[in-house]
């Protein structure tokens, strides 16, 4: 801690990195850094100068081949070195959302360094969270922070501009005498309200608008993401949010959940919102207040729920007051059509009888609905997943997000992988994505996967031909490609992944 003793941290660069994609189809967009945006208002609170960089929506039209499978989106080496230099800040935060993207995490810290040596570096997110000795043995990070920062981080500030004892800061990791110190966390914000506001003002809110997507399809022009709670009450076992944001279930309250959404609709114009949070209708009650005010409110939003819903909270008279505020989509993450599956393997709290009684209720009020699946679990047979696929069409739903169970560090499924030998290959963090294939158990293995999702969102497109012979011949087309492209995506990806193992 000695080289920090002269130090005086005045002005703070917050980064979101370029992005490694497939050359064949990006699998990423970008959205407003909600919470660089938290950490920014924060420290602007205590008086200190802050700035965010976001890399790749500003270099979003921006391309270089990574190799010959991916290409890197964003910013160029070049124009972030600028920015850093004309900006000159003291502090420079990078958040680290996923990790496959790892080495660019690692690539843009040493960058950093490389352009203002005597700057400290501080890293966090998601991946920082699971991974944070990965992350801190870089040898261009200088600290980390773990799980939700606004308090640390200001503690941070003020402890490296008074010079007083890091070892008090939750959460907090740093190098020192050649080794690693990570601080438990321990602290979770219990009064959300707390929290100001996002620095909407320099989120430069208006580089994001006109996007076709982020984090889903937008129907607006001017959007944005909110966040009304944080945790959540469900224990999936390949879920690693509550790492991030702890188990207990915090709310803010509706009066300023309804403040912000003022600012965003008077100052900025915004004109579609994304629930962010893991479950905005987790509490039930605070759920039906919130849509009833927003409707009282005459907010005139859209919005939807990018994360899903929980079921087990939801009831007609809330989906009717979802339906009168502007919900345009409805997510239900029901994850597999087997209760078997759900109740032993995934652990969600959700009985499926309730998820066939409110789809028919939303498609009833017209309302429109999408639905989670994953496949790919081990304990899980390729009859479940089958149930799983025909459970969708029976509910009506023909194009649901079918993800393929990826083993992320810090969650339950990670830990059966390894203590039970089911990774298909050796382990790595850049296979970290919803179609690595990853996995593979007694009962089945990746080509079993790879067939089964080709083959279910064929079923689904033909079932839903026969169910809707109305569909116009526009329709017609994009429903019978879709399954074709996504089989070229799967073979691309595939035959990348063979490549790779080869090669190492």
């Amino acid at each position: 801690m000695s080289e920090n003793k002269n130090r005086r941290i005045k002005k703070v660069l917050l980064i979101v990195p370029p992005a490694f994609t497939f050359s064949s189809h990006r699998d990423i967009n970008p959205l407003p850094p909600m919470g660089l945006g938290y950490l920014a208002s924060v420290i602007e609170n205590i008086g200190i100068d802050v700035k965010i960089l976001d890399c790749l929506v500003r270099g979003w039209d921006h391309e270089e081949k990574e190799d010959d499978t991916l290409i890197r989106v964003g910013l160029s080496d070049s124009e972030i070195e600028k920015y850093i230099q004309e900006y000159d800040p003291d502090l420079i935060g990078i958040t680290c959302q996923f990790s496959r993207q790892y080495k660019l995490y690692h690539h843009i810290l040493s960058l950093i360094k490389k352009v203002k040596p005597d700057s400290l570096t501080i890293a966090g997110g998601p991946h920082v969270t699971v991974c944070p000795k990965e992350v801190l043995e870089g040898p261009s990070c200088d600290f980390i922070l773990i799980g939700e920062a606004e308090e640390s981080f200001q503690d941070f500030i003020l402890a490296i501009n008074h010079k007083t004892d890091l070892n008090l800061i939750d959460g907090l990791g740093w190098k020192s005498d050649g080794g690693i110190i990570l601080n438990e966390k321990k602290k979770w914000i219990t009064d959300l309200d707390s929290i100001p506001f996002p620095a909407y003002h320099i989120m430069e809110l208006e580089r994001y608008f006109g996007l076709e997507a982020s984090h889903g399809l937008r129907h607006r022009r001017r959007f944005s993401p909110i966040i009304t709670s944080r945790g959540c009450p469900s224990k999936c076992t390949f879920c690693t949010a509550y790492r991030v944001w702890g188990r207990k279930y915090r709310l803010r309250s509706v009066d300023n959940v309804l403040e912000e959404m003022k600012l965003l609709k008077n100052k900025y114009g915004i004109e579609e919102l994304m629930f962010e949070d893991d479950n905005v209708t987790a509490n039930p009650k605070r759920a039906k207040e919130l849509f009833s005010r927003m409707i009282e409110g005459d907010f005139n939003f859209i919005w939807d729920t990018p994360n899903g819903v929980g079921v087990w909270s939801i009831d007609e008279n809330m989906l009717d007051l979802m339906k009168q505020s502007g919900c345009i989509n409805l997510n239900f993450p029901v994850e597999s059509g087997s209760q078997y599956v759900i109740n032993n393997i995934i652990r969600k709290p959700i009985k499926l009888s309730k998820v066939k009684n409110l789809i028919q209720y939303c498609q009833k009020i017209k309302l429109n609905h999408g639905m989670f699946l994953v496949i790919g679990m081990p304990g899980e047979k390729l009859e479940d997943m089958w149930t799983s696929i025909r459970f969708a069409a029976y509910c009506g739903s023909f194009t649901p997000h079918i993800s393929v169970a990826t083993p992320y560090p810090g969650s339950l499924l990670f830990e059966n992988c390894m203590k039970n030998g089911y990774f298909a290959r050796k382990f790595t963090l850049d296979d970290l994505f919803i179609r690595s294939f990853m996995i593979k158990t007694p009962d089945w293995n990746e080509s079993d996967l790879q067939n089964m999702l080709v083959k279910a969102y064929l079923y689904l497109n033909f079932r839903c031909l026969f169910t809707n012979p109305g569909l116009t011949l526009k329709q017609l087309f994009r429903r019978l490609l879709h399954p074709l492209s996504l089989c070229k995506q799967i073979i691309h990806t595939s035959s990348a992944i063979f490549t790779e193992t080869r090669k190492s």
